[in-house]
């Protein structure tokens, strides 16, 4: 099972990277800016933002992580392993609030501070279910 959990993260780094490097179409993975490129003017106010950098410094982060999760669970201390892989979720979790709320500085969309509350919640949710997971 545990296993499952680190393929199952290691695919979404992995469709994190194709996003943010290699896709032609889509730069920014923690969001899908079609709906914020309707003219030069957001397009400019989300280029501002600065947010492919936000998100590739998240990138970094969660490798590091990812990785540091399988020595330390391959190397005997699996509950500790396994919390380093909920770290790269929560992680992945905290830049989508981050994303969501700089987006609503931006734009004063509310439905931004709705994900902010979703997002919130779905953290909450992982380490709860986590601790009930390893416990």
């Amino acid at each position: 099972m545990h296993i499952l959990l680190f393929v199952l993260v290691g695919g979404l780094l992995i469709k994190f990277f194709t996003i943010s490097f290699l896709n032609k179409e889509r730069i920014h993975f923690s969001f899908d800016e079609r709906r914020y490129f309707t003219d030069e003017k957001s397009i400019a106010k989300v280029m501002r933002m600065k947010l492919q950098v936000k998100e590739r410094v998240f990138f970094v982060v969660m490798i590091v992580l990812y990785l540091a999760a399988i020595i330390v669970y391959f190397s005997g201390n699996n509950e500790f392993g396994i919390w380093l892989l909920m770290s790269v979720v929560i992680l992945q979790l905290v830049m989508n609030m981050v994303t969501d709320f700089s987006l609503y500085r931006t734009f004063y969309d509310k439905a931004n501070l709705v994900m902010l509350v979703i997002w919130l919640f779905a953290i909450v949710g992982v380490v709860v279910l986590t601790n009930v997971y390893i416990i």
